[in-house]
């Protein structure tokens, strides 16, 4: 097993520091850089496929803030823990996400248990994101594709036609309805990936799916819980 990078400790407050700068671990296993500069300025790492799948279906999450890789350690009765990312919200609310197949979860459940309970202590949410959740229905090349239109210019003028034909809308509107007022759909792949619109938590873009401009839901908790919610959908 590669070796993991030493990760700093979480301080009282329960603030993680920031990650450090994408490395190679060890000969043949070189760590993902994905680099997001319009949610933050600094690259998150992902150590394998996964973990990247798991970044590019978070970022079309609307009320995102940060993504930290590896953000601090937890000393617990079964051992230190290194949480795979910390995740922050508009809100204010936090979320650690474990990123693992299920079929390596064996031996790991009391360590993951004592971590959530350590977390939730401190106002953090806690959530093991499976293989099996993450690339349920192809969902991560859907993830993939909309995260291909976080990069470049789309015209200013079919993004402000986007936002006004949804605001005078008394519903949502798909996207072949968006396109027959002469917007790309390029155009709002690329305002999804900058949270400007959401689509449903299946990440579907076909010409009939839905668009519309990011709602807070009408649910009880934070943005934590909705992503937990979200991601579970």
């Amino acid at each position: 097993m590669p070796k993991k990078k030493p990760a700093a400790a979480l301080d009282q407050s329960g603030v993680a520091p920031a990650t450090r700068k994408v490395v190679t671990r060890s000969p043949g296993h070189t760590v993902r850089s994905i680099n997001l500069p319009h949610l933050q300025p600094k690259a998150i790492e992902a150590d394998s496929s996964l973990e990247r799948d798991f970044v590019y279906l978070t970022i079309a999450f609307p009320f995102l803030k940060t993504i930290a890789h590896q953000p601090f350690e937890l000393s617990l009765e079964a051992g230190s823990y290194t949480p795979d990312f910390l995740v922050d919200f508009k809100d204010g609310s936090r979320i650690v996400i474990e990123v693992k197949p299920e079929s390596k979860m064996e031996g790991f459940a009391e360590k993951l248990a004592q971590a959530e309970v350590q977390l939730r202590d401190r106002g953090i949410e806690f959530l093991v994101a499976h293989d099996t959740l993450l690339r349920k229905d192809g969902i991560e090349e859907r993830a993939k594709r909309i995260r291909r239109y976080a990069k470049g210019q789309y015209p200013a003028a079919e993004q402000e036609l986007v936002i006004q034909s949804l605001q005078s809308s008394p519903r949502c509107l798909s996207f072949k309805s968006l396109a027959g007022f002469g917007v790309q759909k390029t155009t709002i792949l690329h305002m999804v990936s900058h949270q400007k619109l959401q689509v449903n938590s299946n990440l579907d873009i076909d010409d009939d799916a839905i668009v519309q401009l990011p709602i807070t839901f009408n649910e009880e908790g934070n943005h934590a819980i909705r992503f937990a919610s979200w991601l579970n959908a």
